[in-house]
């Protein structure tokens, strides 16, 4: 596809070279990361929501008192999907609007319009379905910038000696926003709070109206710029941190990533890997009480716990991934590779497995076992985004992520396909029986070729860089490529 100097590694170093001991001189950095971790917090509310309100009697203008779910499975499909309509779409701009604008700036506008829009989602419901699926195409617009310019975010404010602890702590906000989200969405949508359903909206809006205050007057693009940061602390950062080169579209070599067989394969497997998680994050509430027969309060909270999971399986892989390398058990590509058929191969067959069991406990069971595994897949695709091209990571995954969106936003249309017009508990679990398969199979499919394919060595073409780069120490002098110590273990952009 390319040629070899193009995808061949430039250097092997399997290595890790140890890091400075801990920054202790300043705290206001965690300030900075505990608003980030808070702001993915908001993003997960704003994004589920919807599952939960059409499940809690959220209706079209023209139906009436006699009929409660006048909602399609079909129609349901097109409303949860919408949202990756326009996710996809802003991946790659946002990774590069934010090296012109500031990735603060770039982070909270995406979070403010989704904001907004949640808002009004009540009041442009009762107007039309095409108002209601436009405003959460605008809600995924929002969104899409801000998993890729996070990376630029972290890398202004963290230590080297502290990227680690900054990436998991981040990170992990997605995932406290999916298990609080599916905790108190079930209990607002049936309270008399705002009307029930639409409180599921005002509060989450109300709430990032409060976020985003707090992240304009104390959040800034450098700590350099920021009148909180100490001058104690701004020396230390400046010293510590990486140094910010600004990276122009003409500089990005398109061709090379674009036909570089390890970018591809790892793309691939992101892809494959979004249409059963976004499945499961949109449809899981719909599954718990449809087939299991739960009341959404109590599917709300039983709704969280494969999150919760997945969230441990993600710490778990990366501090074993971590291990494995540094202590050179296993080399860095063998390393990956190992974690994806953990993480795929073995979710797969249990997720495929849960429409044969009969009662909810083995299901719920199989469920969680299942997602906790699916959690190590963010250790083994999204930190070789790092291991493949340091210098262009954040580029490569707003484009890896955009088109995992892509079939994230097929998995909920193919739910409501499958489930349309379906009656009856044997027809409508053979259905999410044809459901839970496709996903097994793709998971399946995306770990195979990433194993064949992938990669865990910086390619050639990453280190082709000008004498301003080479200057600053990030390149040794002889032209060989020194060992990243950037750590994404506990960081997802999904």
């Amino acid at each position: 596809m390319t040629d070899a100097s193009d995808t061949e590694p430039l250097l092997e170093n399997e290595g890790i070279e140890p890091s400075p001991g801990p920054v202790k001189s300043g705290v206001y950095r965690y300030v900075i990361v505990m608003l980030l971790a808070f702001g993915f917090i908001m993003d997960y509310l704003l994004r589920i929501n919807m599952s939960f309100a059409l499940d809690g009697g959220m209706v079209p203008p023209n139906c009436t008192q006699d009929q409660p779910r006048c909602w399609s499975q079909q129609v349901q499909g097109y409303i949860l999907s919408s949202f990756f309509w326009g996710y996809w779409v802003t991946q790659l701009p946002g990774a590069l609007i934010c090296c012109y604008v500031g990735a603060t700036k770039v982070f909270v506008s995406g979070l403010i319009l989704a904001t907004l829009c949640t808002f009004f989602i009540p009041l442009f419901s009762s107007w039309s379905m095409w108002v209601l699926l436009s405003m959460r195409v605008l809600i995924g617009l929002g969104q899409g910038v801000t998993f890729p310019v996070a990376l630029n975010i972290i890398t202004s404010w963290a230590p080297t000696s502290e990227l680690g602890v900054f990436t998991a702590l981040s990170g992990g906000g997605q995932y406290v926003g999916a298990i609080l989200g599916n905790s108190i969405s079930g209990v607002l949508a049936q309270s008399s709070f705002l009307g029930g359903w639409p409180s599921l909206f005002y509060v989450y809006a109300t709430i990032g109206v409060v976020w985003a205050i707090l992240w304009l007057i104390f959040v800034s693009d450098s700590p350099q710029d920021s009148r909180w940061v100490g001058s104690r602390e701004k020396n230390l950062l400046a010293a510590t941190t990486a140094p910010k080169k600004t990276l122009h579209f003409s500089e990005i070599p398109w061709k090379k990533i674009l036909t570089c067989v390890p970018v591809l394969s790892t793309i691939f497997m992101h892809m494959c890997n979004g249409f059963g998680y976004f499945m499961i994050l949109s449809d899981l509430p719909k599954y718990l009480v449809e087939q299991l027969h739960f009341d959404i309060m109590k599917s709300g909270f039983i709704a969280s716990l494969p999150h919760l999971m997945s969230w441990s399986g993600y710490v778990v892989s990366g501090k074993f991934s971590d291990m494995v390398i540094s202590k050179g058990l296993l080399s860095r590509t063998y390393t990956r590779k190992v974690v994806g058929i953990f993480a795929q191969f073995l979710p797969a067959v249990l997720l495929f497995s849960l429409s044969f069991f009969n009662d909810a406990t083995s299901i719920l069971v199989v469920m969680n076992i299942a997602m906790f595994f699916q959690g190590f897949a963010h250790s083994a695709y999204y930190v070789n985004y790092m291991d493949l091209s340091p210098r262009f990571s954040a580029v490569i995954c707003g484009f890896g992520n955009g088109l995992g969106a892509v079939l994230g936003l097929i998995g909920p249309v193919f739910v409501g396909y499958l489930l349309n017009g379906v009656n009856g508990d044997d027809e409508l679990k053979c259905q999410w029986r044809k459901a839970f398969g496709v996903a097994s199979i793709l998971w399946v499919v995306g770990c195979t070729q990433f194993c064949i394919f992938g990669s865990g060595l910086r390619q050639s073409w990453d280190a082709e860089v000008d004498k301003e780069d080479d200057a600053s120490g990030e390149f040794g002098m002889d032209g060989e490529v020194k060992e990243s110590t950037f750590n994404l273990s506990g960081f997802s952009i999904i």
